[in-house]
């Protein structure tokens, strides 16, 4: 065996391992993936050291965006996003039908289950695919960035473990998502970063009292990094420099010989999948670009794209070819550099080796709708059309260089500022004038049209959301909700119920859609139509929730079911005196009825 290189050796004696087991093709699968953990912060984390030594890591791996949606779908499917169409965290959802680890797994024999940290990746995004338990109970709240909301990672932990240890039958696949060290940071991203690596190791730990860990087949890995102002970006989603787009990446082998080792060739994320399947044996789905870790290297250009600056700011979208030694980023103004001399892309050397630039731009066109401008489908521009927004599918684009206008960002920082002092008047008048010299940034619209709504100018939220839609059509589930409500104060039911639907079937919130439908439903008088809908809404139940199912049992001359309804609100919202005023109207009802 001298003759095999240390890292097929470690892989063959795995397998044959495997081999001799009782169960040697179905191994427990588990997935760990830690978001915005930079590459460079492995060598701080003790815990995923102490995982490495068991662990083959691999130096050089790539995500495909730098945005968590995008980035976990193609972790999941095996694809690149212009495959499986995810290309941003809002406005988007990963199709039913598309084949997944969990869908694969399970056809294999596996019990599947998960649990996430971020709102992103609720079921409703189609991320939850295959899974037969995906634990997402994360609480929405009225007015935050859907980036923002998750929950802290023991919760995720504990109740992935409390799945775990029901399994019984069945080989487990877990997917567990931890949201640290994203934003908000607590107090800063290393802190963050510590506290993440403090919950892995706790949860290897209790992979190792339930005598899993030796066994099992585990995968390590984060979505995508952090800029940390390495580039002038502050966060993510926008540049793709190395910061953001080279992720950890490990995998312990089942029954490994307990040996580090690294690897150097650059990977990708899309190559978990074909990983996983040759390691339980399990069909993967056709025509996968991924291919197993545990293959012999091969020289090949891996993709990464953000499609964030063009949706959400206005600016041209970005995309990546890393093939080595060499990283390109093409957009308006190319880049190209050397990583292994230049591993902090300080050095743009596009001009000088122009031979790289030409044989990288070729990858660049090989790869999937690689140059085409993204668009909504079909199916969804009918429905627009059918609203009035469009007469035809439609795509703009721009050559704003992104980098060349991160200062911008600042101008928003204070407009939120004034938002968040409720100083909505300053607010609006100051983003009138960042959107007329920005008026391909969307965002701005969401912000202006939220400060009329505050001002009650609804008639100019209104404007402000409709032309929001026909800018970027590629939102227009996400400002439909926000249009729903304008119209829906106005007396717009009709309209306010078109949107609504628009809004129910692809939102970050389609929860709040369809209980913007019972309401609708309720105004009309349609109180069974109502309480049918909101029987149709599972838990965690949206803001108000409560208020409009009390609010309609009551209606319906049910009281004691109102009062229990009207008794939950109050726990979930014990200021709303509006819920307080009708318990109390309806515990006088229930009164006068016993004492007749």
């Amino acid at each position: 065996m001298a003759s095999i290189p240390p890292l097929r050796r470690l892989v063959f004696l795995a397998l044959l391992a495997l081999a001799c087991s009782r169960e040697p093709e179905r191994p427990p699968v588990i997935i760990l993936s830690i978001d915005t953990l930079r590459a460079d912060r492995l060598a701080r984390m003790p815990n995923l050291e102490r995982f490495a030594a068991d662990a083959i890591t691999f130096d050089s791996a790539w995500t495909h965006a730098p945005l968590t949606l995008p980035a976990h779908a193609s972790l999941m499917t095996g694809l690149l996003p212009p495959e499986h169409g995810v290309r941003d965290n809002a406005g988007f959802r990963l199709g039913a039908k598309l084949p997944t680890i969990a869908t694969m797994l399970r056809a294999r024999g596996y019990a599947t289950g998960g649990a996430v940290s971020a709102y992103v990746l609720r079921r409703d995004s189609g991320i939850a695919s295959g899974f037969d338990v995906f634990d997402d109970a994360i609480e929405f709240v009225e007015g935050a960035p859907t980036g923002s909301l998750h929950r802290r990672g023991s919760i995720t932990i504990a109740n992935a473990l409390r799945w775990l240890d029901g399994q019984t039958e069945k080989p487990p696949f877990l997917f567990v998502h931890l949201f640290e060290p994203h934003t908000p940071y607590e107090p800063t991203y290393d802190a963050d970063v510590l506290a993440a690596d403090r919950l892995a190791g706790e949860f290897f730990d209790e992979l190792r009292a339930r005598k899993l860990y030796d066994d099992a087949l585990i995968v390590v890995l984060s979505d995508h990094g952090e800029g940390l102002n390495d580039h002038g970006e502050e966060e993510h989603g926008i540049l793709l420099y190395r910061e953001a787009l080279q992720v950890p990446l490990l995998v312990k082998l089942p029954r490994n010989a307990r040996k580090a080792t690294r690897a150097g060739e650059p990977v990708q994320l899309i190559d978990v999948l074909p990983t996983i399947a040759q390691l339980t044996q399990a069909t993967p789905p056709p025509n996968l670009r991924g291919r197993s870790l545990l293959d012999k290297p091969i020289a090949r250009a891996l993709y990464g794209e953000t499609l964030y600056p063009r949706i959400h700011l206005g600016w041209s979208e970005l995309r990546s070819i890393v093939r080595a030694p060499h990283h390109l980023i093409d957009g308006p103004k190319p880049e190209l550099y050397r990583l292994a001399a230049d591993p902090r892309e300080t050095r743009n050397i596009r001009e000088n080796e122009r031979r790289a630039f030409a044989q990288l731009r070729g990858d660049l066109a090989a790869m999937p709708q690689a140059v085409a401008s993204p668009t909504i489908n079909a199916e969804e521009a009918k429905k627009l059309v059918a609203l009035g927004y469009l007469t035809s599918i439609s795509s703009t684009r721009s050559d704003k260089n992104p980098r060349d206008h991160l200062h911008e960002l600042d101008a928003r920082k204070e407009i939120a500022a004034l938002m968040a002092r409720h100083d909505f008047a300053s607010a609006a008048t100051k983003l009138e004038a960042l959107l007329a010299r920005n008026p391909g940034w969307s965002d701005l619209r969401d912000d202006l049209g939220l400060a009329y709504e505050r001002l009650n100018r609804l008639p100019d939220a209104e404007g402000v959301y409709r032309e929001a839609i026909r800018a970027t059509p590629e939102l227009a589930q996400e400002v439909a909700l926000s249009l729903a409500g304008v119209l829906l104060r106005q007396g717009k039911l009709d309209e306010a119920a078109q949107h609504a639907r628009v809004a129910a079937e692809r939102s970050t919130q389609p929860k709040a859609a369809r209980l913007m439908l019972a309401e609708i439903q309720a105004l009309r008088r349609d109180l069974n139509g109502a309480l049918e809908i909101l029987r149709q809404i599972e838990p965690p139940y949206p803001p108000r929730y409560h208020f409009l199912l009390g609010d309609v049992l009551g209606s319906l001359g049910r009281t004691g079911e109102a009062i229990r309804a009207f008794e939950t609100e109050l726990r979930v919202a014990p200021r709303d005196t509006e819920a307080k005023r009708r318990l109390a109207l309806l515990y006088r009802i229930r009164e006068g009825v016993g004492a007749r």
